[in-house]
């Protein structure tokens, strides 16, 4: 009896110790995947169930395989991908395909729980005004572009048999798709994409930077990417070694929609927040834990930029510049009418300007430097579009008499007035300020305004949209030329816009540019101390210390200085090598300049020497 006593004693034991054994979690190596790893362990741990993390532990395939073998007991997959990785043909029906995936990895000894509340699909992405300029809207359109369509993408993309590149190319008839970039840090992906090496690239519908940088989802016209919604998968063995865990994370059962997924994918993406702390605030939002959120979040930056910014190629590049100086940092970008205002009232660290910005209109010829703010590095170029209608008059600027100019102190409206100004066009001119750029396009179709004057770069998708349309025209700025306009304001350039850069756009387009640079405020030291009086700044503006701007500035990476007409940074204006002080040389110096002394004396004492015995002869 005493026997069975002690049998029995070791067998709870054993069942005991197997009971505590931590619950393996893994996950996927991208952001989402981080997110709701750390959801599951947090919402367990909050329950008493022990939780080893592997997050991440590796890509799709490394995941199921580890989960077959026992090596993780749970982690969070895609019905579409559950689908796929078992050859089965994708389904877009999402209740379908999460039907089938149950029945089939449940001989695995498999469980799929409930369904998370999102889906996040595979997308292919253009840059807008790549996508306009070419028509694309659909995955089909991309035949248009020749020779080859350069793509960027991860490396389990390229290798997913029925739902990747090659399945991809065989289902749209794209051969001439080219793997041009494979790289796993998604980042790298999409600046690829922002910068214009790449033509496309794959991406995921959930992710932040979608929106924040402004870029096209394209249609996937023929239905090949089947349906990806999440839900937690757990070996059955874990499931009856813990009977609370299925209850546990049903709770989180249709919770997380597509916008909260996307929002917390953007905060850890581009605003720097560590995963674990967006999860946990996820979980105190809905009342699964209570413990309270450790605060993790850093100051906000904020960058302003003017309405006309568009967010896949100047805000973009702004923000991947301090994001780079400042990965910690959370930054925010405020799109606005006047971005130099929100600089000088403190309301912002730093704005996206161009050249006029920086001087100021006075009844004195030469325009006056506004030495509030100081450049710090290169963005683009902003260049003078005049849109006026195909089937009118108007040929030349002297012809304008209505003139729309956007908003009061945007880029349009301050060179719309230094233009004209300059030209002598000032008094036979009415310019027209509005915010609504569509109210602007409606008054010239129906003829109220002869002209609208827009300052941005060439292939803005405001104005592909408009020239896209076959009933406008740009005239040049020919008078520009002539004269010292040059010299009155020499921060504007002269400038071409290509033929054919827009729809029926057959001529070239003599105009002026600006360098669009990425400013701050000026420290008020230097402005009351070297510079002279300038516009009042408020107290609560803090400039960026030198480092900061020197990393700003070489982040940006545009490979173009400053124009020498803009004020910019003291720092970026020293950046020459150290030489040696005359002052205070070196030992080695002063030996050779000694040396040097010497061979003089010598010299002159040969010279006197030879002119002494000359005499005596």
């Amino acid at each position: 009896m005493k026997k069975i006593f002690i049998y029995f004693a070791l067998l709870i034991l054993v069942i005991g110790c197997h009971r505590t054994e931590p619950l393996r979690i893994g996950s996927k190596e991208f952001t989402e995947q981080l997110i709701l790893a750390e959801i599951i362990a947090q919402l367990l741990e909050s329950e008493k169930i022990p939780v080893k993390r592997s997050i991440p532990y590796g890509n799709t395939f490394s995941n199921l395989e580890a989960i077959k073998n026992g090596d993780l007991d749970l982690y969070v997959e895609y019905n579409g991908t559950g689908l796929i990785m078992l050859g089965r043909p994708p389904i877009n029906d999402g209740d379908k395909a999460f039907d089938e995936v149950k029945t089939l990895f449940e001989p695995l000894g498999l469980a799929w729980l409930d369904r998370l509340g999102f889906a996040n699909n595979y997308v292919l992405l253009m840059r807008r005004d790549r996508a306009l300029a070419l028509k694309i809207y659909t995955i089909s359109d991309l035949i248009k572009i020749k020779p080859n369509i350069r793509m960027a993408m991860d490396q389990e993309f390229a290798e997913r048999p029925l739902d990747g590149l090659t399945a991809l190319q065989r289902r749209y008839g794209l051969r001439h798709i080219l793997p041009s970039m494979i790289e796993n840090n998604k980042s790298t992906i999409y600046q690829a994409l922002l910068d214009g090496n790449v033509d496309v690239t794959e991406g995921f519908s959930t992710e932040g930077r979608i929106e924040d940088f402004g870029l096209v989802v394209l249609k996937d016209d023929l239905e090949f990417f089947p349906v990806y919604e999440p839900s937690p998968v757990v070996r059955a063995d874990a499931l009856a070694r813990y009977p609370q865990l299925r209850p546990v994370l049903e709770q989180l059962a249709g919770l997380i929609g597509t916008a909260s997924m996307r929002q917390m994918n953007r905060e850890v993406e581009l605003e720097g927040q560590n995963y674990k702390a967006v999860a946990t605030a996820f979980l105190i939002k809905h009342h699964l834990i209570d413990e309270p959120i450790k605060s993790n979040t850093s100051e906000e930056l904020i960058i302003a930029a003017g309405q006309l910014n568009e967010l896949g190629r100047s805000i973009s590049k702004a923000l991947r510049a301090v994001r780079k100086t400042l990965p910690e940092r959370r930054v925010k970008v405020v799109q606005t009418t006047d971005p130099l205002q929100q600089i000088v009232k403190g309301d912002a660290r730093l704005g996206i300007l161009s050249a006029e910005a920086f001087f100021e209109m006075t009844d004195e010829f030469l325009p006056i430097p506004n030495e509030s703010v100081e450049a710090i590095g290169v963005i683009g170029t902003r260049m003078a579009h005049i849109v006026t209608l195909e089937n009118s008059l108007t040929s030349s600027v002297a012809a304008i008499k209505k003139l729309g100019i956007g908003p009061e102190n945007s880029a349009s409206d301050r060179t719309a007035k230094m233009v004209f100004t300059s030209l002598g066009l000032q008094n036979q001119i009415t310019f027209v300020n509005n915010k609504n750029f569509n109210q602007q396009i409606e008054a010239l179709k129906n003829q109220k305004l002869d002209g609208i004057f827009l300052m941005v770069p060439t292939g803005h998708e405001l104005l592909m949209e408009i020239m896209n349309q076959g009933i406008f025209k740009l005239i040049s700025i020919n008078e520009w030329q002539e004269g010292n306009h040059l010299i009155r304001f020499p921060f504007f350039r002269l400038a071409r816009i290509p033929a054919n850069t827009y729809d029926k756009q057959s001529q070239i387009i003599e105009t002026i540019s600006t360098q669009m640079v990425l400013a701050g405020p000026t420290p008020v030291s230097e402005i009351i101390g070297s510079r002279g009086p300038a516009t009042v700044i408020s107290a609560g503006v803090q400039p960026l210390s030198e480092p900061l701007l020197v990393q700003l500035s070489k982040a940006l990476n545009t490979g173009e200085k400053l124009d020498p007409a803009l004020p910019s940074a003291n720092i970026l204006k020293h950046q020459t090598s150290t030489v040696s002080s005359p002052i205070n040389p070196s030992k080695i110096e002063s030996f050779f300049n000694f040396l040097i002394i010497l061979a003089i004396i010598f010299f002159f004492y040969l010279h006197g020497s030879k002119k002494g015995k000359e005499k005596s002869i």
